[in-house]
């Protein structure tokens, strides 16, 4: 949905970073993403402790809702430092994964054109 789709596919799963919580999931129209402060940087937190800070802003939840921030401060600039990395990161996998595709596009060619130059 507005706002969920681009984290949820760069974050791929929950987790907690510091006193971040990323929380992903999905429903029948797409997926879902919220971030939620922890009153600590342990892993296990109780929901009730737990402020959603991004999150959904409007419209009607599992059809047309749209994702926003909640509340404004300082975690926004740590999520967005997590943002950066995350993409980074998938541009790493992204650009080693078009290399190993190429090398084996290269070597099946290879091997065809060895092939059909003996006949």
């Amino acid at each position: 949905m507005n706002g969920a789709r681009e984290y949820a596919e760069l974050f791929r799963e929950s987790q907690q970073h510091g006193k971040l919580f990323l929380k992903v999931g999905c429903h029948a129209r797409g997926e879902t993403f919220y971030v939620y402060v922890t009153p600590t940087d342990a892993e296990v937190c109780l929901g009730s402790e737990m402020v959603e800070v991004y999150g959904i802003t409007s419209g009607q939840p599992g059809w047309t809702e749209t994702y926003g921030w909640l509340h404004r401060g300082p975690w926004e600039d740590d999520f967005a430092r997590l943002v950066e990395e995350a993409k980074t990161e998938k541009m790493i996998i992204d650009a080693t994964d078009k290399a190993r595709r190429d090398t084996v596009a290269k070597g099946k060619e290879t091997r065809i054109k060895s092939i059909l130059s003996t006949y």
